[in-house]
This record gives structure tokens, sequence and C-alpha cells, in this order.
């Protein structure tokens, strides 16, 4: 695959910023859980129930350690994953585990809004590069929401090797005080660098996946 030019570059890495900016505060809440978890179980250590034998009270201690030990860990592994956010490592991620983490991501942000997705069942196996994959699904999807009819849901067609497709009900958007956090022509230049094609059509845009599976080669 020819390496995008380097305005190209620059211009799909300030859209993968704005893709950070608009999860951010789930991969924060990712962070902060597991740590006040681990400050509970802290303040719990320093306290000691009426009337427990000594050999209950070490017990209860080693217990609690072990849940602290493990919710550090926990939030230590999170921030290390953070990394991935902001530096293509050459990860790989399966189709499946890819729309999982969407989903997860998306969820607090389809709450606050009047659209819902339904997200695939049959996922046709494909393996992809992680960086570049997980920033144009999230483009792809927080472009088209806000274009849907009030009330309207996006679904998700991902059975085909080689190309998913989100169709949805064509009508008038809702008109919005402030203009869309992203533009078509943002996840066809993603798209681009990563060797990806976006085809829109009406009531269909569809991302015909690479012929092989390239890293991607954004700039880090």
């Amino acid at each position: 695959m020819k390496p995008p030019d380097p305005f190209s570059a620059l211009a799909a890495r300030g859209v993968q910023f704005k893709v950070l900016a608009q999860i951010f505060p789930v991969l924060r809440h990712e962070v902060v859980g597991p740590l006040s978890n681990a400050s509970l179980a802290a303040a719990m250590l320093r306290q000691t129930p009426d009337g427990a034998n000594a050999e209950a009270l070490q017990q209860r201690c080693q217990r609690l350690a072990g849940d602290l030990t493990g919710m550090l860990e926990e939030s230590v592994g999170i921030v290390r994953e953070l990394d991935q956010w902001l530096t293509d490592s050459g990860a790989i991620a399966f189709a499946d585990d890819l729309f999982h983490e969407c989903r997860k991501l998306l969820f607090s942000h389809l709450l606050l809004s009047r659209h819902s997705v339904r997200w695939p069942k049959d996922i046709a196996p494909a393996e992809l590069p992680q960086f570049s994959s997980r920033y144009l699904v999230l483009t792809w999807l927080l472009c088209l929401l806000p274009l849907l009819p009030t009330d309207a849901e996006l679904v998700l067609d991902t059975s085909e090797p080689g190309v998913w497709r989100a169709r949805f009900p064509e009508g008038p958007a809702p008109a919005a005080a402030q203009p869309p956090a992203f533009d078509p022509r943002e996840v066809e230049l993603l798209a681009a660098a990563a060797g990806w094609r976006l085809e829109r059509q009406a009531g269909c845009w569809s991302l015909h996946l690479p012929a092989t599976s390239p890293t991607s080669e954004l700039p880090t």
C-alpha cells in the first residue's frame, strides 16, 4: 500500500485526536474505576471488625490485600493500554473484538442521543490492524449517527467477508445546534490512509476492508 502523503497523514492524525476526545470520558472511567475500588479496599484494611479473632482477621487481611493487588494490576494494565491509542504498536485485532470494544466505547454517547445501533451478531472473520481500524470504525459511526432521522436505528451488517455495511432509514436529520463533529470526507480520509474504501449510497454506507491486512502507516 502506498504511504499517504504528509499532508493527508497529518490530517488523518487530526481526525484521530477528534475521535479520542469523544471517547476519552469512557477511557478515563476504565482507569478510575479500579483505583476507586482499590481505595475502598485499602480503607477496609485499616478497619478491624469488632470481635474478630486473630486467625479470622489474618484471613480477612490476606483476602483484601489480594483484592487490592488485583485492582491495582488491572488499573496499571489499562493505563498501559492507553498508549495504543497514541502509538501504533502494530497490534492486530479480530473483527469481533473490534466491534465489541467500539460498542463499549459508544455506549454513553448513544445514551445521550436519540439514535440506536443494532450491533452485528454475525461477523465475518478478519484480522485487522488495531490502531487504524479502531479509529476508522469509530469515525464511521460517529459521523453517521448525527445524520440520521430522529429515533432512527443504524443497522450494521458484517456478515459478508470484505465489506461492512451500515444501513439506515432515509429522512430529514434532526436540527443541530452545532455542526456535526465529523464530516464524511474525514471517514474517507482515514479509510484511504489505512487501505480501506468508503462507499456512500442512499441508506447505506459501506466500508470495504483492505485486500490484505496491512499495518497502519499513519505517523506515530
